[in-house]
């Protein structure tokens, strides 16, 4: 857990909106390796493991999703086309890559080097060198407004469908104004989205606008 991004996470306990503190017991750089996330407000404790923070409330999920496989020339093609997705033109600010997005989390850092928050994503990803992680069981605990740009699909590993519709609309709310929202193709458009680009497997959209839908050209394999 990237110590910057602590500012950035949220209590999930039904009052205020509050910030969480953190206290690290083991640290490399930069980033939180084990430690526990308190709130002021209800003294709720989130515990970090392996520097991702646990907000399933002291379960962690079985996440149903396969190990990523070796990065192949498709992940590649798939790395340039999502930083295109999410406009990442710079560095600055941070980007949420939700479920299997994740395992592109380090290979968009070489291309991008913004700070990168997986969320519920294949188990075997390595956080640190500016990859943070949470599990959650429903919302995403990020201020809103305060990401640049969400990725998600269907692979949460959620318990059921209401939990998986409060996730997405909990990720679009995360997605500051005017930023990019990634989804797949066969989604619901979402509410608070404006669509500017699709293509057979994903759609784009932003906070705000109203640009008109284009086509994407399908990256090469």
């Amino acid at each position: 857990m990237y110590s910057e991004l602590v500012d950035q996470l949220r209590c999930l306990n039904v009052h205020a909106e509050s910030w969480l503190v953190a206290a690290a017991d083991v640290t490399d750089d930069r980033h939180i390796v084990r430690g526990v996330l308190g709130c002021p407000a209800c003294r709720a404790q989130y515990p970090i493991e392996d520097g991702i923070g646990d907000f399933t409330g002291g379960t962690r999920l079985p996440l149903a999703l396969e190990p990523p496989a070796a990065a192949t020339a498709a992940d590649d093609a798939l790395v340039m086309k999502l930083a295109a997705m999410l406009d990442l033109t710079d560095a600055s600010g941070y980007v949420v890559l939700c479920g299997s997005w994740g395992r592109l989390a380090h290979s968009l850092r070489e291309l991008v080097p913004v700070q990168v928050v997986v969320v519920n994503g294949p188990p075997d990803v390595s956080m640190g060198g500016g990859v943070s992680g949470i599990v959650t069981a429903d919302r995403i605990p990020l201020a809103g407004g305060s990401a640049r740009g969400v990725a998600v699909d269907d692979g949460f590993g959620l318990a059921d469908d209401a939990a998986r519709a409060a996730f997405v609309r909990s990720a679009v709310a995360a997605t500051r104004a005017d930023g990019r929202v990634v989804g797949l193709a066969a989604d619901p458009p979402l509410e608070g989205v404006e669509p500017v680009a699709a293509d057979e497997l994903h759609r784009v959209g932003t906070r705000t606008g109203g640009q008109p839908v284009l086509k994407l050209v399908r990256a090469p394999r």
